[in-house]
């Protein structure tokens, strides 16, 4: 519309916000059997504190399908580094009627980097049944061009103290060459959780 007063038109600017560089957001899988905490480190992780000090209900969480969430992980004690994940924790039963790895492997397996096998100190089966899991993963897992995938071995509830024979541990991780890191830690008391997170960081995030 035509200027009639004697005030000089307004010349219109567009501003825009610079643009940000977007964080790489690195997808891992969080398996193993029932009850060998892989929600409970889910939860560690993304709060950045053991069980122990924390306000979380420390009740059994059973995941009945799958659970997704986005953490943050730092590096402790380091140069403040970080990453960020988005870990899928499945169900611990594969005997289910239905399980995301095998009946929505697109949701659970695409995309992903790293897969963190977790097994309790008290239970020789949850690190025998890991086998079915690798089994299972690499069945159902479709390569990414120009990403390998990685495996991360965890021992967890090493505060319950372990049963479990070191010599078992080894050969398990002899038989799987893709496990690249292997861990020992508590949820409860936060043991090993730093070496994990640094980890994480350094080795996985692509910060």
């Amino acid at each position: 519309m035509a200027n009639t007063s004697n005030t000089p038109p307004v010349k219109e600017t567009a501003t825009h916000a610079p643009i940000l560089p977007r964080s790489h957001v690195t997808k891992a899988l969080v398996a193993g059997s029932g009850a060998v905490g892989k929600t409970t480190l889910v939860r560690v992780l993304r709060d950045g504190q053991p069980l122990n000090e924390s306000n979380v209900n420390k009740e059994y969480h059973r995941t009945p399908f799958i659970e997704l969430e986005t953490i943050k992980v730092e590096r402790i004690g380091g140069t403040g580094s970080r990453g960020i994940f988005l870990l899928v924790d499945v169900a611990g039963q594969l005997d289910l009627p239905i399980h995301a790895l095998r009946d929505l492997s697109k949701l659970a397996l695409g995309g992903v980097e790293l897969v963190i096998l977790v097994f309790s100190a008290e239970d020789i089966q949850s690190l025998l049944d890991l086998k079915d899991w690798v089994s299972l993963i690499k069945t159902q897992y479709k390569e990414v061009p120009g990403k390998t995938l990685q495996f991360v071995l965890v021992m967890n509830k090493c505060d319950l103290g372990s049963c479990m024979d070191p010599e078992l541990v080894a050969r398990f991780i002899e038989s799987e060459p893709m496990i690249s890191e292997y861990f020992e830690l508590s949820c409860a008391n936060g043991e090993g959780i730093s070496e994990l997170q640094s980890w994480l960081v350094e080795n996985v995030s692509g910060e």
